[in-house]
């Protein structure tokens, strides 16, 4: 994938070039720059700024991530993932990713990605919205799973939290959510927003 070099603050970033700079607003934080992009399936608006090293997610720790974000989690939302570890330029890196469902608007999936530089820490949020024909990839994995008895005629095994089986606040990830099936779907927002993570700890 072809990447673009951008200036966040005083930190170099890369970042795909699909991208494009957005507008700022009157309100913007004043080292923050925002990009968007878009699909077939989806729309995603990405915002980058530095913060200080205190403010980051604890690098490392997973669990207290997982943790912190199941205390706070809203009855419309789900956790999809946290994953840490260094990217290819040997810095510190981690990231969540979180749904929020909205019954007339479809899902957003958010990600929430931290990055170690010398000076400061790199935060990058991303969301990207479901557009058009949205659930397709949940009804087809849906009847894949009901086929292969994953999930009983009640939706039974369709849904858990990834992390604790007895975390049932929200609405819960489910097997379609698998990052398995992301080549499979390419432009669907959660694909869309684990490429974006995926290029950058790759390139950053």
């Amino acid at each position: 994938m072809d990447m673009q070099n951008i200036e966040v603050g005083d930190l170099a970033v890369s970042i795909p070039v699909e991208y494009a700079r957005l507008n700022r607003m009157p309100d913007d934080p004043p080292q923050m720059v925002a990009y968007a992009t878009q699909t077939e399936q989806a729309d995603c608006v990405m915002f980058l700024q530095p913060i200080p090293a205190e403010h980051a997610m604890p690098f490392n720790d997973e669990r207290a991530v997982i943790n912190g974000i199941h205390q706070s989690l809203a009855d419309d939302q789900g956790l999809i993932e946290v994953v840490s570890g260094t990217t290819d330029a040997k810095r510190n890196v981690i990231w969540s990713i979180v749904k929020t469902v909205s019954r007339t608007e479809g899902a957003q999936y958010g990600l929430t990605l931290h990055l170690a530089y010398p000076e400061s820490v790199l935060q990058v949020q991303a969301f990207a919205n479901e557009t058009g024909i949205t659930g397709m990839r949940d009804a087809q994995i849906y009847e894949l799973a009901r086929k292969r008895g994953r999930v009983d005629e009640q939706g039974r095994g369709w849904t858990r939290d990834p992390y604790d089986d007895d975390y049932r606040r929200g609405i819960l990830m489910n097997l379609s959510e698998d990052d398995q099936f992301d080549d499979a779907f390419p432009d669907h927002p959660l694909s869309v927003i684990r490429r974006l993570a995926g290029m950058l700890i790759s390139y950053n």
